[in-house]
Order: C-alpha cells, then sequence, then structure tokens
C-alpha cells in the first residue's frame, strides 16, 4: 500500500475539564444544514490551546512540533524538522463524550477556522494539511490543503488509494477561513467563508491494510499534518462537528470536571469560547 501510518510510543491521559468560553470573531461558522447536536471541540476564544478533553494531540517524533497559542489562533508547525515531523488532533466517537453520530442519511458536517501560513510538499498527492472525515460507517473524505489548491484525495474506485482527486484551486493563506464540510448519503461538499468551492462522491478508504487504521473507525475526526513527504505552518481558531445524537452522553451522575464541550441541539455551531485513558496514534504516510 501507498499509505503507512506509525505508533508513538507513548499514551495519552484524556482529562475532562476546563471552563466555556463566549466569542466574537470576525469569522463565523455557517449555519448548520442539518438538524441534531453541535459539538464545538475548539474555540479560540478560551486563550488555550484546544484541549485533550475534546480533540487529543500527538506529534512525532514527540515533542517535535508542541502546539502553541499565539495572536488569537493555535500554531501548529511541521516546518522547523523538514517533512519528518508529523502532528494533528483526533476526535471520534469512542473517545469524545457528547461527540455526535455521523449519520450521511440524515447528513452531518465539520466546521473548522483555520489558515495556511506556509506549505509544500514532495509528493503531488499529500499536504502538510490534511482533513480526514469519516461517517458513522466509516465513509467520509480526507481533503489535502496546499498553499493555492484544495483536494480530495482518491480510494481506489475514484483512481487510486490515496491518490490526488478533484480539487479546486483557493487560496489557503490569505486569513483564517471559515471552512465548514456538509455530507449527505453519498456527497461531500466544502465552503470556504460560505461560498461552495469542492465538491464530490465520498471516498471508501477500507481498502488500507496497516496498523494502525483509522480508515475502518467510524465518527472519526483528524486535522493535522500524517506525512513526511510535506510539512506546513498552520493557525486553527475553532473547530465543531454536526450530527444527530451523542454517542456517548456526559455522565451528569460522575464528580468529575465538566468537559469543555457545549451540545445545542438543533442549533447553527455559533463559536464560543477523557477520564479517558488511551494510547493515540498520528495518521502518517509517506
Amino acid at each position: 500500500m501507498n499509505k503507512k501510518f506509525a505508533l508513538p510510543a507513548f499514551c495519552f491521559v484524556l482529562i475532562l475539564g476546563t471552563t466555556l468560553f463566549s466569542l466574537n470573531l470576525d469569522h463565523t461558522p455557517a449555519a448548520a444544514a442539518f438538524g441534531g447536536k453541535t459539538l464545538i471541540l475548539y474555540d479560540a476564544a478560551s486563550g488555550i490551546i484546544p484541549p485533550s478533553g475534546t480533540m487529543n494531540f500527538a506529534d512525532f517524533p514527540p515533542g517535535a512540533a508542541p502546539p502553541k497559542f499565539e495572536n488569537r489562533a493555535t500554531l501548529l508547525d511541521t516546518t522547523a524538522t523538514g517533512n519528518n515531523t508529523y502532528a494533528g488532533w483526533v476526535s471520534t466517537g469512542t473517545t469524545i463524550p457528547g461527540f455526535p453520530i455521523l449519520d450521511r442519511t440524515a447528513g452531518f458536517q465539520v466546521n473548522f477556522i483555520v489558515q495556511v501560513e506556509s506549505e509544500s510538499h514532495a509528493n503531488k498527492n499529500r499536504a502538510g494539511l490534511s482533513v480526514i472525515i469519516l461517517s458513522d460507517d466509516a465513509k467520509g473524505i480526507e481533503l489535502a490543503f496546499w498553499e493555492n489548491e484544495i483536494h480530495a484525495q482518491n480510494d481506489d474506485a475514484t483512481g487510486g488509494l490515496f491518490k490526488h482527486g478533484e480539487a479546486t484551486t483557493f487560496t489557503t493563506t490569505i486569513g483564517l477561513i471559515n471552512y465548514q464540510v456538509s455530507i449527505i448519503n453519498d456527497t461531500y461538499t466544502l465552503t470556504a467563508n460560505s461560498v461552495v468551492i469542492l465538491k464530490g462522491p465520498i471516498r471508501d478508504y477500507s481498502n488500507f491494510s496497516g496498523f494502525p487504521d483509522p480508515y475502518e473507525t467510524p465518527n472519526f475526526l483528524f486535522l493535522g499534518d500524517d506525512t513526511t513527504s510535506a510539512q506546513a505552518s498552520m493557525r486553527l481558531a475553532y473547530v465543531s462537528v454536526t450530527g444527530t445524537e451523542s454517542t456517548i452522553p456526559p455522565d451528569s451522575s460522575s464528580n468529575s470536571p465538566t468537559p469543555s464541550v457545549r451540545i445545542t441541539p438543533g442549533s447553527s455551531p455559533t463559536p464560543m469560547m477523557k477520564d479517558f485513558e488511551s494510547c493515540s496514534s498520528i495518521y502518517h504516510r509517506p
């Protein structure tokens, strides 16, 4: 296979905690296209990097690309050590309390506000910033972000597994941009600041064989650099998911602190500002 993954030899203890914050940004996520519940995974109004209770971070080699908060956003930079560093965030329906079911029949969406400050790649099928979104049947889309283009990663049915798919010429470096990926039935749609810029069929990446294999994980989200053939510096300000219902309801009987998430039935994603123990992995391809 042309896509491989590496498992860092360290685990993350995921802790419930921190406080919700309100936010007044110039960039406001577009209105929810579907009913259900919106879970805000990260809001830069908190003044901190994404909390492990909602977005689990890993970098490899460990400590090579630690995120830092500056200028109203979280900066992730994998350019300092060249292409060999990869890093990013993972949220899933099995680890994040309140994570919605991403049902393609009902429709769901992911909102994220991000800026690609710089990006370079040694392989036309790779990118320094990738976003992977998989539904409850583990089908979905992986999008690759260059400085001047966004393209889909193909599957075996659409041109070859993890090959360069449909693309749009788009400048990703001009500032924080509000992206929205909506998936309904067999189609995904990508908007940037509420304008549709890319559309196509969802993919089935399950033919990948390796360990770990995120492409068979239902209700899955990854955002970051998952390749040693590219690198990027990016700023992240907001992430939310809207689906049909929570896969793991928050435990109201627990004495643990309230998680730093908000579930809003039937609402538009509006920016505002586990005890789980998990061995996290970065999803890496050469």
